[in-house]
Formats: structure tokens, C-alpha cells, sequence
């Protein structure tokens, strides 16, 4: 029987986006949760510093602002729920499509 994978390191693990694999964004993330450490949306152990207006939609990416302290739960639903939006925002283009 083969052996379970066991789950990278925080500082092992790639994202498609290249900032969330940066010393800078770890960084920001630690204190961030440290200072906001339950979920805005039920009150667990927030694991995820969540973009309020994701950066595909036209939210700043490093405004503190624009994020909130979510669990995995919380933070996978509000992602399934935004992977419906119908209006994208393209940055490069600055325009909507």
C-alpha cells in the first residue's frame, strides 16, 4: 500500500501566482493572520488571507483593505461562488470583458 502524501511546507508549496510565492507575501500573510486570526465569516481559526475583491475582478493585490481573515471552508466557498462571475476584469486591457 502506497504511503499518504504528506502536505508540503508553507514554503515548499507553488502557486499559479507568482507573488503568493514570494518571502514578502509569507511575511504579510503571518502578520496579517496574527493580527486578525478568526474567519470574518464564521469565527474558526482563519488559515487564508482572502482578497475581498479578487485580483481577477480589478482588487488591489497588496491593499490591506482588500483582505480578510478566512478558514479553508469559508475561503473555498467564497472562491466557488466567484469562479461563476460572469464579468472579468482584465487588467493588462483595463477594460471589462
Amino acid at each position: 500500500m502506497p504511503e499518504p502524501r504528506k502536505r508540503k511546507q508553507m514554503h515548499e508549496r507553488r502557486y499559479q501566482e507568482p507573488r503568493y510565492n514570494t518571502t514578502q507575501w509569507r511575511k504579510y500573510r503571518r502578520a496579517f493572520l496574527s493580527r486578525n486570526p478568526l474567519c470574518v465569516e464564521c469565527g474558526r481559526v482563519a488559515e487564508v488571507v482572502d482578497h475581498i475583491e479578487p485580483v481577477r475582478f480589478g482588487g488591489e493585490f497588496w491593499d490591506d483593505s482588500n483582505h480578510q481573515a478566512m478558514c479553508h471552508r469559508c475561503h473555498n466557498s467564497k472562491s466557488g461562488k466567484e469562479s461563476h462571475r460572469r464579468v472579468a476584469y482584465d487588467k493588462n486591457e483595463g477594460e471589462q470583458r
